[in-house]
């Protein structure tokens, strides 16, 4: 009784929160854990076989993509793919998909867990399969050093029967074998692409002996081909990428002399299409499924996401670490035509509060003639040009304009294309300011026109909103969220 009721309450504090204006992605959880504290155990009741997505860069698209190669396939599924990815995110998709009465019974959950929260998740309700991506210093202040980090989530993992799927050019994440489960190795083979080289990069030290590791290739930060005196090697992939090539559709992957093509850009994303392929092998999905599945997959999400303003192609990007900004400056100087560089920074809690990480993203390599202007926006425009600054960008390239919206109607009437990197926070604004923009040009008119819902019920809100507001406390009240006033009482 108590599980259905915390269903049924998170459901109606979810439709509020959407009535209301929000996107209503997490409160769900949020609701339906104050009334049943341990919920996320029953997501084993709704999936016969459970695959967590963790890491540092990465995660999103691989679970997302990964979702769309099992659907493609004729799985039914259940998955988090608004990307909120800590207990209460996981609780909030299993409240999504479960029917007030019953419970819908899934093949396959691809979920995306967040690092610091996957000892807690694994508590609850442990996978059959985890996927590790990679590992990078990222918003230190929430997560502490990588090592500590991943000693925590080794611990929490030790007591199940887990099988691995890791990323076998990474170091940190090669000592997840030591907790001896049955390991599934994926790669990028030495001469697969020749990555861009950088002047910062990620601690390269053996995690036995802490002797700096020998690299014989370095694809970027610390992934790439090593070993140490003292035995700690890359393990020999079990799947891997002979050949990756880029084109202006995506990525083209050779692995075992196949050719899978993807609509995926940037380099970096050839570690999570590798990651999402392995997984559907290993649980039987047809070849010829996986390839066309690739080819139909689109990103939308702000991960190299493409708008089309002016005639002119403009690339989104998230980055919230030093590793993700240099890859991402990489893919946007692989070309010398002419183009300006945005970077939207803010420092909320989702974002990383410390900024430092900025100072070891790799500015230099974009002072170039190609590069016509940069722009610093966010709640933090001013710390981002300064960065800028340092790298030697002539302080007449740079342009401070920390609203969003200001920053994109600004580079948008220079007439050159963008690339933008934002921060978690100024994501989803972005893309709403750019898929407008982008749709608007692409109907033709720019102008209201007539009056219209949407411009109504700006008037309505004041009235409306007062009602929804007492709702959603009200249906928060009965989860335990907020104490009943006197008068309520």
């Amino acid at each position: 009784m108590k599980t259905r009721m915390a269903i049924w309450a998170g459901k109606t504090a979810g439709t509020l929160s959407r009535t209301m204006g929000n996107d209503g992605t997490t409160i769900p959880g949020v609701v339906a854990r104050k009334v049943d504290p341990g919920f996320l155990r029953h997501l084993r009741k709704t999936a016969k076989t459970i695959i967590y997505i963790t890491g540092t860069n990465g995660k999103t698209t691989t679970a997302n993509l990964t979702a769309h190669l099992f659907r493609f396939a004729g799985k039914r599924i259940i998955a988090n793919l608004e990307g909120s990815n800590m207990v209460t995110g996981l609780s909030a998709a299993l409240v999504r998909n479960t029917p007030l009465f019953g419970w819908r019974v899934n093949e396959i959950a691809v979920m995306e867990v967040d690092e610091a929260s996957l000892p807690k998740v694994v508590a609850e309700c442990p996978p059959d399969y985890l996927i590790v991506t990679n590992f990078f210093r990222d918003q230190l202040d929430r997560y502490g050093e990588v090592d500590v980090l991943i000693e925590k989530m080794k611990d929490s993992l030790r007591p199940f029967d887990i099988k691995f799927i890791l990323n076998s050019d990474d170091p940190f994440v090669h000592r997840f074998s030591d907790l001896q489960k049955e390991n599934i190795y994926v790669g990028l083979d030495a001469d697969a692409y020749p990555f861009q080289s950088y002047t910062m990069g990620e601690s390269k030290y053996c995690p036995e002996c802490a002797k700096e590791l020998t690299y014989s290739t370095i694809h970027y930060g610390q992934l790439g081909h090593y070993h140490c005196h003292c035995g700690f090697s890359r393990p020999e992939p079990t799947f891997s990428a002979e050949k990756v090539d880029t084109g202006r559709q995506g990525l083209r992957l050779i692995m075992d002399g196949e050719a899978y093509s993807t609509t995926l850009k940037g380099m970096y994303n050839a570690y999570n299409a590798l990651l999402a392929m392995t997984v559907c092998r290993t649980l039987g999905i047809n070849e010829s499924h996986i390839q066309a599945g690739l080819i139909s997959y689109h990103q939308s999400n702000g991960r190299m996401q493409e708008f089309l303003l002016n005639g002119l192609k403009w690339k989104l990007n998230l980055v919230k670490n030093p590793a993700g900004g240099n890859v991402t400056l990489s893919e946007f100087i692989r070309t010398n035509d002419s183009k300006q560089l945005i970077f939207c920074l803010n420092d909320e809690p989702a974002d990383g509060e410390d900024i430092s990480w900025i100072w070891d993203i790799d500015f230099e390599v974009a002072n170039r003639e190609d590069v016509c202007g940069f722009i610093a926006s966010g709640k933090r425009a001013y710390d981002a040009a300064i960065r800028m600054k340092y790298a030697g960008i002539p302080a007449e390239k740079i342009m401070i304009l920390p609203d969003l919206k200001a920053a994109m109607l600004y580079a948008k009437a220079t007439e050159v294309p963008a690339y933008i990197m934002a921060t978690y926070t100024c994501l989803a604004p972005l893309i709403k300011i750019l898929s407008k923009s982008a749709d608007k040009q692409q109907k033709g008119d720019e102008s209201i026109g007539t009056v219209t819902l949407p411009l109504l019920s700006r008037y309505l809100k004041p009235v409306w909103g007062q009602r929804q507001y007492h709702l959603f406390k009200k249906a928060m009240r009965m989860a335990g969220y907020y104490p009943a006033s006197r008068r309520n009482k």
